[in-house]
């Protein structure tokens, strides 16, 4: 399961079609939900690439999909666990 995890923070529709593999656990929800949130590295970069010539800092960027990897996550487990 680590290396669906690790592939979804990398590039998001390998790590999905991996987890979605496993039994679909609460906890595996819950994560595919963080992935969806975060959008993986690959978007980052391709991010970081169309401001790179812009000089605007990718830090917010960067916590901010972090937040909302966490957030995603979160409240996914909230109603999941309510279920």
């Amino acid at each position: 399961m680590g290396n669906a995890i690790l592939s979804g923070m990398i590039e998001l529709t390998n790590g999905m079609g991996m987890l979605c593999q496993w039994e679909m656990t609460k906890l595996n929800i819950a994560i595919i939900s963080f992935l969806i949130g975060f959008g993986g590295l690959s978007v980052l970069f391709q991010v970081y690439g169309i401001i790179a010539e812009e000089k605007i800092s990718m830090k917010p960027y960067l916590y901010g999909k972090f937040l909302q990897g966490i957030f995603s996550f979160g409240i996914t487990l909230l109603f999941i666990i309510n279920l």
